[in-house]
């Protein structure tokens, strides 16, 4: 399959992502996000699961603030 065959098939639901400020990559922070949630609901501090999961994916915890706000935020359609 060609690249531009990929996009045709997927191309009302990369124009809804698009519009609603998506990132194609932000598929592959589900899993910390999914984390992040389960963290909140046992009632986990903030700034310790940031820090925590900061730490699990080596990564930044303004990357991990970005992050959670951007999956966070309502999708108008």
């Amino acid at each position: 399959m060609k690249v531009a065959e990929l996009v045709k098939i997927s191309k009302e639901a990369l124009k809804m992502m698009s519009n609603s400020g998506i990132k194609t990559g932000d598929w592959q922070h589900l899993e910390m996000y999914e984390e992040y949630i389960c963290m909140r609901k046992n009632c986990e501090k903030f700034r310790y699961i940031i820090a925590y999961l900061a730490e699990k994916y080596k990564t930044s915890e303004s990357t991990i603030k970005r992050v959670v706000k951007r999956l966070s935020s309502e999708v108008t359609m």
